[in-house]
């Protein structure tokens, strides 16, 4: 996704300009190579995004509108917060950097897991999926552990370099803003995607597989995976 807004890292520390990126391959894998912020990918090199998407008690999402004078995007409305991962950083430690330097939030995401990952052209967006308030605790599956408190606007570290301002947004209200030009030109299949996975662990919806003959709890499907699960783990 942050492909689609500049391919560069934000941060409000030191130089951005001077940021480092530790490159991957398809796979995944470190090459052990980096590259700094403006310079041309090589062949075959990617980088790291993240993503991180926070949703309050009632469903709606914490929106940013990023600032009147950055180089991507200017002055149009964002999901919460995200940017490029620099090197020594791991998906997680990037993410909880970006959200605290553009919000002023501090995470610990330890132990938690993207919700999802895009594959973009230079590289892998890894998605984080949080909750926070009264429905915290019932984030599941890749987001166990990663309960928020409320979060109240007013105590924001904004505006800031990064960010002009921020607000609670229905999945409704960002579909008309990204149809008015107000948005970042995210697909809206890709918007659903965001709020359809809220809470949830896999893109399987067990209740409904249940439902069908053979795929009840003692059917394969029914059994949340695991079946699939233990067969790949004896047969890798």
């Amino acid at each position: 996704m942050k492909e689609a807004q500049e391919n560069t890292p934000t941060s409000t520390s030191g130089d951005p300009a001077a940021e480092v990126w530790a490159m991957y391959d398809a796979d995944r894998i470190p090459t052990g190579t980096t590259m700094t912020r403006g310079e041309k990918f090589r062949p075959g090199e990617l980088h790291m995004v993240v993503t991180v998407c926070i949703f309050g008690a009632d469903g709606r999402m914490l929106i940013q509108r990023r600032a009147d004078d950055k180089a991507g995007w200017p002055g149009l409305w964002d999901f919460t917060t995200g940017g490029s991962v620099t090197a020594g950083e791991s998906s997680r430690t990037g993410a909880e950097r970006e959200v605290f330097e553009e919000l002023g939030i501090r995470l610990d995401l330890t132990g938690v897991r993207p919700s999802f990952t895009f594959n973009f052209r230079h590289g892998f967006d890894d998605v984080y999926l949080l909750r926070a308030g009264d429905n915290a605790g019932d984030n599941a599956g890749n987001n166990a552990g990663a309960d928020l408190p409320p979060v109240d606007l007013a105590t924001l570290a904004i505006p800031n370099a990064e960010v002009a301002e921020a607000a609670w947004a229905t999945r409704e209200e960002i579909h008309e803003l990204n149809q008015r030009g107000k948005f970042i030109p995210y697909r809206a299949s890709a918007i659903d995607f965001v709020f359809d996975m809220v809470g949830r662990s896999d893109i399987m919806d067990l209740a409904e597989q249940g439902s069908r003959p053979g795929t009840g709890p003692a059917g394969f499907w029914g059994q949340g995976n695991s079946a699939r699960s233990e067969t790949d783990a004896k047969n890798p």
